[in-house]
């Protein structure tokens, strides 16, 4: 009998490698599977990167144009407030010089106005001095220049024609 056990043991042997060289392809096969699938993944996350990096490019330039534009109107803004700047100026300096007038005037005419003052944070906002009243300390300010209309009217001929200056 044992020379039918030895063609036995060769079947199980054959059976064995078969299930061995099937298991090999089986695993050859789940390999390659695992390899496709990989690389469709890698693929797949490429893709998506670089998806993301083209809506980030597009979304950089509007926000570029954003800035742009913000920009120009930040410089327009900062040109217009140094306009509106100066325009003040004038107008504080031209309140501040009538204030004086009118001063002056009421002085020369011996009438009291009744002249409020310049705020100060409107003379430190916008420049100018503020008209300090004049102490027997301090030398006189320098006569200022009258409007032609002013003048004729503190005249002494005109002043006895008008008579007292009411306000």
């Amino acid at each position: 009998m044992v020379p039918a056990a030895a063609p036995q043991q060769g079947v199980v042997r054959h059976a064995a490698a078969a299930t061995e060289e099937e298991r090999r392809r089986n695993r050859m096969t789940s390999n390659r599977l695992s390899a496709r699938k990989s690389r469709m993944k890698r693929q797949q996350h490429v893709d998506d990167l670089a998806a993301e990096a083209e809506r980030l490019r597009r979304e950089n330039e509007a926000m570029r144009a954003g800035v742009g534009g913000a920009l120009r109107r930040g410089r327009a803004l900062e040109q217009e407030n140094r306009v509106l700047a100066a325009h003040a100026r004038q107008l504080c300096a031209a309140l501040l010089l009538a204030n004086s007038q009118l001063r002056l005037l009421g002085g020369v005419a011996g009438v009291p106005l009744d002249v409020p003052g310049v705020p100060d944070h409107l003379v430190q906002l916008y420049g100018g001095t503020q008209q300090m009243p004049v102490t027997p300390l301090a030398p006189t300010p320098p006569p200022l220049q009258l409007p032609l209309e002013i003048q004729m009217l503190l005249q002494p001929d005109v002043m006895d024609a008008v008579g007292v200056l009411e306000f």
